[in-house]
């Protein structure tokens, strides 16, 4: 391979990986400095959780139609535009601590989840497509790597920026955001080739619209579901409406796409064995990674620390979960992505059945910290690199923007669901049994991801293909 291209392809994953830094970052800096924002505009803590969730559900509702303009219009082109819009976003969320207050800063948060929704499988897409078959694993992993490590520095940038400036600056937070993407705008324009369009014909113009409205409606009725309390919470109305009208529109939605000549979702993946069961395995690594939120809680309860130092234990995931994807990556390429994927899930069903009943029951640093770093191990080989090869591995080049983003929206919606799940197992049992209950729970997710996943076949793919 020439020093040429090789330079090509390392300008695509530096360019790439740096909007998913960006992305990632942003998704979770803005939680632990919510009760601030909150004060200095006068909210209440039901109110205040809607900079939080207006941008988780925007999120998940846009990905697999950003990923569509993208397949359609050019993944570099519609990645350059989304860096502006994030840009813009974060700008107008900056903006609203002096002008337009709390409805500002939704109509921000909003523009900003738009953005991030098109650069994050933007991203994967391009990597993963644009490596030969045999470096696509390694670059995959070195993208998830980036991702794990923004998710988890997030929470950590934020606080550092607000102690930083002062709580009454917190508008900083958002307004660092303009250089970088300036910066990472340009170096898209100089480095990256300029792609032509993937798909002719009109875009699904209708599908889309409804496509949205049924996932943030879906998304809006889940999370207000009681998982330990089903009866009661599928009463409310702000459950049972939200769920209703999405099935209505679904329904609909199917009705539509079999018409369609160019639909925003194809319904033909759902025909597809491979790809039925990467999505539900992506669902479940979903419900395990958000499972992380939870990990600091656990920590302080065992060891009986100060509210907030369980943050720290975060670390031995954080660390070995940058390991993960890279190597994992690597072990891809050389076997494929079921080993890698089940041994991911096998540790880290290892890992949970030891925190739940060694570590509960004889807490120690040590034993937490070599239990969570296995975890976080595990976390690195399951996560991002396995399922984004296995979709694109099952789906025309062409499509795999899409491809990528409609896993993506699965495992979001897994960690829509499984918060209410876990936190339910706590709020149920007084003590240690509560966490202990969690623990196998998200194991026996683990396990459920492991028998999916054992079912997967890769297709067989001759040369010609892959050129």
């Amino acid at each position: 391979m020439s020093k040429k291209k090789d330079s090509g392809f390392a300008s695509i994953l530096v360019i790439y990986c740096l909007g998913l830094l960006i992305g990632g970052l942003f998704v979770g800096m803005v939680a632990p400095v919510r009760t601030v924002i909150q004060l200095d505009l006068g909210l209440d803590d039901s109110t205040g959780i809607w900079m939080i969730n207006i941008y988780t559900l925007f999120y998940a509702a846009l990905i697999p139609i950003i990923g569509k303009v993208a397949d359609k219009y050019g993944r570099n082109r519609v990645f350059s535009i989304c860096i502006l819009v994030f840009m813009c976003g974060a700008l107008i969320c900056g903006l609203s601590a002096k002008i337009g207050g709390f409805p500002m800063l939704l109509a921000g948060r909003i523009i900003q989840a738009s953005g991030a929704g098109g650069m994050i499988p933007v991203a994967n897409a391009e990597i993963g497509t644009s490596f030969p078959k045999e470096k696509r694993g390694f670059a995959l992993g070195i993208a998830a790597a980036v991702s794990g490590i923004s998710n988890v520095l997030g929470s950590g940038v934020g606080s550092a920026i607000v102690q930083l400036v002062g709580a009454e600056n917190w508008s900083v937070m958002f307004y660092i955001a303009a250089p970088i993407c300036i910066i990472l705008f340009i170096l898209t324009r100089i480095f990256l080739r300029k792609n032509t369009t993937a798909e002719s014909g009109k875009m699904d113009y209708a599908g889309s619209v409804l496509f949205i409205a049924q996932i943030l409606l879906l998304l809006l009725g889940l999370k207000g579901l009681d998982f330990f309390n089903i009866g009661a919470s599928i009463t409310n109305p702000m459950v049972w409406i939200p769920l209703v009208l999405s099935i209505i529109l679904t329904i609909l939605f199917i009705f539509v796409e079999r018409r369609a000549k160019n639909p925003v979702f194809h319904i033909e993946f759902l025909h597809s064995k491979p790809i039925v069961i990467t999505m539900i395995t992506s669902f479940f690594i979903g419900c395990i990674i958000i499972a992380m939120m939870l990990v600091p809680e656990y920590a302080e309860y065992i060891m009986n620390a100060p509210a907030g130092s369980g943050g720290y234990y975060m670390l031995a995931i954080g660390i070995t979960s940058m390991i993960g994807p890279p190597l994992g990556g690597k072990l891809v390429d050389k076997w494929g992505p079921k080993p890698v994927l089940i041994s991911g899930l096998m540790l880290m069903i290892g890992a949970y059945l030891f925190l739940a009943f060694y570590v509960s029951v004889h807490p120690s640093i040590i034993s937490l910290v070599i239990g969570l770093a296995v975890v976080g191990l595990g976390l690195g080989f399951a996560m991002g690199s396995p399922t984004n090869y296995m979709i694109l591995e099952n789906t025309k080049k062409e499509d795999s923007t899409s491809a990528i983003a409609t896993v993506a929206l699965v495992r979001q919606v897994g960690t829509t669901i499984a918060p209410a799940i876990f936190v339910g197992f706590i709020s149920e049992n007084n003590g240690i049994l509560g966490y202990q209950q969690m623990l196998i729970c998200i194991a026996v997710f683990c396990v459920i991801a492991t028998l999916f996943t054992i079912f997967y076949r890769s297709p067989i793919i001759n040369k010609s293909q892959e050129m």
